[in-house]
């Protein structure tokens, strides 16, 4: 089995004042080898710029596997 990675998306789920239950910022193309440390750093800057909470972060990837 051959597994070829396509992309990968980030959903940063943010929490401040008009939106308590969260609200959903969307990033594509992610690069392949990020770390949990790179997402949540910028996380964080969103935090900062946005006045908000920094709750949570989704990572999706895609991969192809074939044979």
């Amino acid at each position: 089995m051959k597994k070829t990675w396509i992309k990968a998306n980030a959903t940063y789920t943010m929490v401040g004042a008009g939106h308590e239950k969260g609200l959903r910022r969307n990033f594509t193309n992610v690069v392949e080898d990020v770390s949990d440390e790179q997402l949540t750093k910028f996380g964080a800057v969103l935090a900062d710029l946005s006045g908000d909470s920094f709750e949570k972060v989704v990572v999706n990837n895609a991969t192809i596997i074939a044979e």
